[in-house]
């Protein structure tokens, strides 16, 4: 298990370029760009979304992972949660990897939850590798969109378009002074609703319609 650790902020899409040419971030590693192809799943009466456990399949070239993703912590964008991750042969879960090592206690197990598609979270992810203040910090530009399918037909949509600083080595609070830093000549505000957040309550407006 891994404790991931990340500043989530929003940001303006004016200050694209600006984010692109600071100085900070042209010190730093480009890790270039990737797309993200994200569905995340969860029981027919939402068991997970009520545990704040986020499990999700991700396709980043012809690499499929599966991560798991448990109850943490949220205050003004930082996000600190425990998360595994598993790479898996195709598209499809792997309730078996889903123990009791990392399945929270409060869930009935997995294979007995009858997990399927809720909704998706697709985009481009632009990396740099920036060492500041003691720390190395991984920057990654998100654009993209989550999307839901309506039970009924049609489709709830919401953009993406966010900056998640995390924290690779050393203390936390170099992501505050990072996006202070950052903050400077961009425009941006923590965020706490996290992409699964929001892609619930995507799934809860189609329900509404319904």
């Amino acid at each position: 298990m891994a404790i991931e650790t990340e500043l989530k902020l929003q940001l303006h899409s004016s200050d694209l370029d600006r984010l692109r040419t600071h100085p900070l971030l042209l010190a730093g590693t480009a890790g270039g760009t990737r797309l993200l192809l994200n569905t995340y799943y969860d029981s027919p009466d939402l068991q997970l979304a009520g545990a704040r456990v986020a499990l999700r399949l991700r396709r980043q070239g012809d690499s499929v992972i599966q991560t798991l993703k448990t109850r943490g912590q949220s205050i003004n964008g930082l996000h600190q949660r425990g998360e595994w991750e598993w790479e898996v042969p195709r598209a499809e879960l792997e309730t078996d990897r889903l123990q009791a090592s990392c399945w929270p206690a409060e869930l009935p197990p997995a294979d007995q939850l009858r997990l399927q598609p809720v909704f998706s979270t697709d985009f481009e992810r632009e990396l740099w590798h920036v060492d500041y203040h003691q720390a190395r910090i991984e920057v990654a530009l998100d654009i993209g969109h989550i999307r839901c399918d309506c039970p009924e037909g049609g489709t709830r949509q919401d953009s993406i378009l966010e900056l998640e600083l995390e924290l690779e080595s050393g203390e936390a609070s170099a992501l505050w002074a990072l996006a202070e830093e950052l903050g400077r000549s961009l425009k941006l505000q923590p965020f706490d609703a996290s992409k699964a957040q929001r892609g619930y309550q995507l799934f809860q407006q189609c329900q509404q319609v319904e």
